[in-house]
């Protein structure tokens, strides 16, 4: 399941889930919630990206077979995308 509103279930835009930064908030556009991401999806999703860019630099260097990514690159779009515990909040 993708992440959506806490109160409504409305889906979160995925552009904020993918261009937001952690200090930023989402509000829900049908009932007006603020969301924010937490510390743990900051951390998350920063070491996913970190591994992307690790194995993208190795395959574009020749040390590793363009098919080592489609594994990282998943791993990063779930952690972006799906409702994981503890990803995002409401904000009082």
């Amino acid at each position: 399941m993708l992440i959506a509103c806490l109160t409504c279930g409305t889906r979160v835009s995925a552009r904020w889930l993918f261009l937001g930064m952690p200090w930023s908030t989402y509000t829900c556009p049908r009932c007006g919630s603020v969301l924010a991401g937490t510390p743990l999806r900051s951390v998350l999703t920063s070491l996913a990206v970190g591994v992307v860019g690790f194995v993208l630099i190795s395959v574009i260097k020749g040390r590793m077979s363009p098919a080592a990514l489609i594994l990282p690159v998943g791993i990063a779009l779930g952690l972006f995308l799906l409702r994981l515990p503890g990803q995002i909040k409401a904000v009082e």
